[in-house]
């Protein structure tokens, strides 16, 4: 583990070990190629000019995490710091501090979605505004054109007894299938934007804008939680 802080959470979070070796394996992260123009399931051609969002930590589970029980999973691997993804870069950019922990198979990730915090650059943290992410762009539908432009942020008014404010703010187990080996591996991160927008609908939008209680907003970010299709997990032979 790279600290005293990251062992202890990991000794948390995790139902036991699997025992298997330690490893530790760079990360990279980036998108796909923009502007991006793609069809909704409800029919608006979407042409998405900014989609930047605050990914990590990172938690890599053996088994998946229970859908009633924050944190339930087995986790082997994880990557604590975090980063921002434009996810119309194709670019792979290395994620600070790599990930770490033990060989074995991992079958889901659970992806936190916080605001930007310190290590993100200045002008990062202004153009999120304390918000985990930013979208932009054009959506045509039967003649009606919606331009569109703000934020992703969790709503806190979802907070209750039993989910907490952290448990809203994370992708819960997004599917992969990824073996983990004693041999040097490199981890590499994806995000397709194109299913954050498969439940909204544009028609709700006044001016294009929304607010964090709007209906859109819930929307969106339920794509964004999305567990299949949206981040793309992968590892490569490392040196």
């Amino acid at each position: 583990m790279k600290a005293i802080v990251p062992a202890l959470l990991f000794a948390t979070i995790s139902c036991g070990s699997t025992g298997g070796a330690l490893v530790t394996l760079p990360l990279r992260a980036g998108g796909v190629s923009g502007p991006l123009t793609f069809t909704t399931p409800s029919g608006w051609t979407v042409t998405l000019q900014t989609a930047k969002i605050a990914l990590g930590p990172f938690y890599f589970n053996a088994f998946p995490p229970s859908t009633q029980t924050f944190r339930s999973g087995v986790v082997i691997i994880e990557a604590t710091e975090q980063v921002v993804v434009d996810a119309l870069d194709p670019s792979l950019h290395d994620v600070p501090g790599g990930a770490d922990g033990e060989t074995g198979r991992a079958v889901a990730v659970e992806i936190d979605l916080f605001p930007p915090d310190a290590t993100q650059l200045t002008s990062v943290r202004a153009l999120l505004n304390g918000n985990v992410g930013i979208v932009a762009g054009t959506a045509t539908k039967s003649g009606v054109i919606v331009q569109f432009n703000g934020p992703i942020t969790i709503d806190t008014n979802l907070v209750t007894s039993t989910t907490p404010l952290v448990a809203l703010q994370r992708v819960r187990g997004a599917s992969v299938n990824l073996q983990f080996t004693a041999s040097p591996q490199a981890l590499e991160l994806r995000v397709d934007p194109t299913h954050w927008f498969d439940l909204v609908d544009f028609s709700q939008l006044a001016n294009g804008t929304w607010d964090v209680h709007s209906t859109f907003l819930n929307q969106l970010v339920q794509g964004v939680k999305r567990e299949s299709d949206v981040y793309s997990l992968r590892l490569v032979p490392g040196t």
